[in-house]
């Protein structure tokens, strides 16, 4: 409404100001008459009536340029399409093509030429604009931008990229409507927004789809987080388990304090919780939505329009910390970011790379796709457009990229006659030089390996090139399972720990080739006779000198005796069958000591170690292969 006045008001305006200082472009008084008629019915707010004041004087004199230049006026006021006064401009610009007083048409054109894709013709009539433009108005930055996305789009669609989109079967697409899909890192699940039609009345839902054997499910409500009114626009951590959707409309036991919260629900064997505001920290009295959750689920990024932004809809991120309270919202910054808008960030499971929609940039028109890498902690490389026909003059948002990242998944809107009428969600093949950095995934279950019963264990996992923790998770407390992301060029320590047991830790050496890997974990329970392998523990063939990756393993076996303070322990070295018993013997026991020694000088009492080295005498499995051979050559902590 407040839009509308304003455009009445600058309307009557340009009709005063013809009207007063004669400057009407025709001699008939007819045309005159119903020209000031419009301006008297603009005043009365009698629009249509205004309309057929201005089509009358046009019928009087077919050359009254005015009165064209008014139709296109009242019709953009009133929100009509750009097809409905398209023509006028094209009249005008025969009529008056050097009036500067006619500046506007050029610019009108132009833009809507842009709109359209059009960008040979779009140019042109935006650098005609600047030229005949002399006053220092928004529009002039705004035709200067879109001459450069001119050239940029022209240069870029030489360019382009191989894309070849296919709708998601039928399953997926079966309401009206479907747009942002986002899926668990094995691909076995997909989550979106989807309304049964395009009114406001349609409610809007989130709803899962499982695949088994290869195939789809029809896709359920997920009844206990829907309500009579909308949610959207969520996104889930990677093993599905961690839930972040939006909601404009509250009530009672969910209220909604802003125009739109983020809200926050954990799936427990099964069973969603009851859904929680995500507090002050990430909601505040203005916009928030269209959340992206880090594989871990402990980083949010999401769109707000708050005070305190670069400008217009800006991208935000928030983290979890170790109490389990989410960090005051930080903006991404100037490479993210522009005075425009920015919207639906999607965070690949990599942790590294952010795919988003901007309108701010150098583009095909409207909001183009871009991708940029966190480089370190803040830091942002400069963001890239996908390019062209990724993008092209529509407007383009809400792309997920796969785990592997081979595939993405968008929702496509069908128009007709500029009225929204369908959306459907597509995949298509990511050209390489768009893809992230691929991750695989490790997942299974954990037990109690003496009762076989499943429990809530955690698992974290750390990159023993630097020793930081990357991601960490828990198992579900009810079936036990767990699923956690692994990138591709790094070697990976993955502990799996819980009170009262001994910790497992398996090893990944992701520095050359990959797979996703299905294992379950059997703690063991705190008792004596009870023995571990400890899987990070490296030597130089032949050696008994501790690798220095070999730390972060000690550490953990160091701070599990500090908690544990009454426990004695053996240590015992194994070796395969390559040489000589008495050398592996030796070997075996040299490397056990090395381990003790470490802890020994950490600050561990001797009374509490044991070193025994066995040899090639006990192995797991039989010394047939090198791969049986490197599970023998080992180093097992064992309960006294």
């Amino acid at each position: 409404m407040k839009l509308r006045k304003i455009g009445l008001f600058l309307l009557l305006t340009w009709f005063c100001t013809q009207l007063s200082f004669a400057q009407l472009s025709t001699e008939s008084d007819k045309a005159k008459k119903h020209f000031e008629s419009a301006s008297n019915m603009l005043k009365r707010r009698e629009f249509m009536k205004a309309i057929e004041d201005l089509e009358k004087a046009i019928d009087a004199d077919p050359k009254f340029a005015e009165a064209y230049l008014s139709l296109v006026a009242v019709y953009k006021m009133l929100r009509y399409p750009s097809k409905d006064y398209e023509p006028y401009l094209q009249k005008c610009v025969l009529l008056r093509p050097e009036d500067k007083r006619f500046a506007s048409i050029y610019y009108d054109l132009g833009t809507i030429e842009f709109q359209k894709g059009d960008y040979k013709t779009a140019k042109p009539h935006l650098e005609k604009y600047l030229e005949m433009e002399e006053r220092k108005i928004p529009y002039v930055d705004q035709a200067r931008k879109y001459v450069q996305s001119c050239d940029y789009a022209q240069e870029g669609m030489k360019k382009a990229v191989k894309f070849v989109p296919r709708p998601m079967p039928a399953t997926i697409n079966r309401y009206v409507l479907q747009c942002f899909p986002a899926m668990s890192a094995d691909g076995n699940m997909i989550i979106y927004t989807a309304r049964t039609g395009t009114e406001p009345q349609h409610d809007e839902n989130m709803h899962i789809s499982y695949k088994k054997n290869g195939q789809w499910e029809e896709p359920e409500n997920v009844s206990s987080l829907n309500t009579s009114y909308n949610e959207g626009t969520c996104s889930i951590s990677a093993d599905g388990k961690v839930l972040i959707f939006t909601a404009c409309e509250g009530n009672s036991g969910r209220p909604v304090f802003g125009l739109c919260d983020l809200f926050i629900s954990i799936k427990q064997g099964g069973v969603w919780t009851n859904p929680m505001n995500m507090g002050s920290s990430v909601n505040t009295p203005f916009w928030e939505g269209q959340p992206s959750l880090s594989a871990d689920g402990k980083t949010l990024y999401f769109v707000s329009d708050r005070r305190g932004g670069i400008g217009g809809i800006d991208i935000w991120r928030s983290r979890l910390d170790e109490e389990g309270a989410w960090s005051t919202a930080e903006n991404l910054g100037t490479e993210i970011n522009t005075s425009s808008n920015e919207y639906s960030p999607f965070i690949h499971v990599n942790g590294r790379t952010l795919y988003f929609s901007s309108d701010g940039k150098e583009s095909f028109g409207g909001a183009d796709l871009y991708m940029s890498n966190l480089q370190s902690g803040s830091t942002w490389e400069k963001s890239k457009n996908l390019g062209y026909p990724i993008n092209d003059h529509r407007n383009q948002m809400g792309l997920f990229v796969s785990s592997d990242g081979n595939k993405g998944y968008y929702s496509h809107e069908s128009q007709q006659d500029n009225k929204l009428i369908g959306s459907k969600i597509y995949e298509f093949d990511m050209p390489d030089h768009l893809k992230p950095l691929a991750t695989n995934y490790v997942k299974g279950t954990v037990y109690d390996a003496k009762t076989k019963k499943k429990i809530k264990a955690k698992i974290e996992l750390y990159n023993l090139e630097n020793q930081n923790v990357e991601s960490s998770v828990s198992s579900d407390p009810v079936d036990g399972d767990y699923l956690i992301v692994l990138n591709k060029g790094s070697e990976y320590a993955l502990y799996v720990s819980k009170e009262n047991y001994l910790f497992q830790s398996l090893s990944f050496n992701y520095s050359k080739n990959s797979k996703d890997v299905e294992i379950d974990v059997y703690l063991e329970p705190i008792e004596k006779a009870a023995r571990i392998t400890l899987q990070n523990i490296f030597f130089e063939t032949g050696k008994w000198e501790l690798h220095e990756k070999s730390k972060l393993e000690l550490d953990r076996l160091f701070k599990f005796l500090k908690e544990n303070n009454t426990l004695k322990i053996e240590i015992g070295g194994h070796t395969d069958d390559v040489g000589k018993d008495e050398d592996n013997l030796s070997l075996s026991e040299k490397r056990a000591e090395a381990v003790v020694n470490y802890l020994l000088e950490k600050g561990i009492d001797a009374a509490r170690l044991v070193a025994k080295g066995y040899g090639e005498t006990e192995p797991v499995v039989p010394n047939n292969s090198e791969e049986h051979r490197a599970k023998n050559r080992r180093i097992e902590f064992k309960v006294l």
